[in-house]
């Protein structure tokens, strides 16, 4: 007589295919984590031999006395860079402010490079001259950008000879070097983009070109910018 009765004993078959998908399920989850780790264990290998060999790379590097050379030269670099932006911000620099005739002379003199805008009021195209100023000052902050009224200014406008308005004067160490006149030197139209000027105060050495674009005699032809050829 069988104790377990006939509708257990018709289960035991099913409980026994049970257990065994339930072992094979456990073994197969062992063995995807032992690849896993195995995985990871390689890629940590790979890893440390990479940072090893950087690391070997970087000691190389520091061992080199030429190396050594460009770094500490670069250092210095970066650092005179760095006290000149602050020494030009705390003279104005990175902004375009209106000074009178009572300061003209400090203005022109305290600062290395100085772009100084002669304008009248009621002068449309000088009224563009300080829009595209504006937009050159913020990021050229090795020039000191500056405005000034020629009517209230009568002595520095007879002392430079100001004949035409706008007129900008562009001063390096104290002494105007060169000016941009009207709008002849910017193509002859009042909607010459901000780069024409600020490539024509590059040519006038008060600027630093920071990119390809902003170096005179780079110029777009036919949705391209090439260089001119002279």
């Amino acid at each position: 007589m069988n104790p377990l009765g006939p509708t257990a004993k018709s289960l035991l078959p099913s409980i026994a295919t049970d257990l065994v998908c339930q072992q094979a399920m456990q073994d197969k989850q062992a063995q995807a984590s032992t690849s896993h780790s195995q995985a990871s264990t390689e890629q940590q290998k790979e890893a440390k031999a990479a940072y090893s060999k950087e690391d070997e790379d970087d000691l190389d590097m520091e061992d080199d006395p030429e190396y050594q050379k460009y770094k500490a030269k670069r250092m210095t670099e970066l650092k005179a860079a760095h006290e000149e932006a602050a020494t030009n911000k705390a003279k104005g620099h990175g902004e375009y402010n209106e000074i009178d005739e009572s300061e003209f002379l400090s203005a022109v003199t305290k600062s290395k490079n100085v772009v100084c805008h002669f304008y009248h009021r009621e002068f449309e195209r000088c009224k563009i001259v300080d829009e595209h100023l504006k937009k050159i000052c913020i990021e050229h902050i090795e020039a000191k950008f500056i405005k000034i009224n020629a009517e209230k200014a009568p002595f520095f406008v007879g002392k430079l000879q100001i004949k035409v308005l706008p007129t900008i004067v562009c001063f390096i160490d104290g002494i105007a070097v060169d000016r941009v006149v009207g709008f002849e030197d910017l193509g002859g139209k009042d909607d010459f983009p901000t780069l024409v000027l600020v490539r024509r105060l590059v040519q006038a050495k008060v600027l630093k070109a920071k990119r390809k674009e902003e170096k005179p005699g780079f110029h777009m032809t036919k949705g391209k910018n090439e260089e001119d050829s002279d």
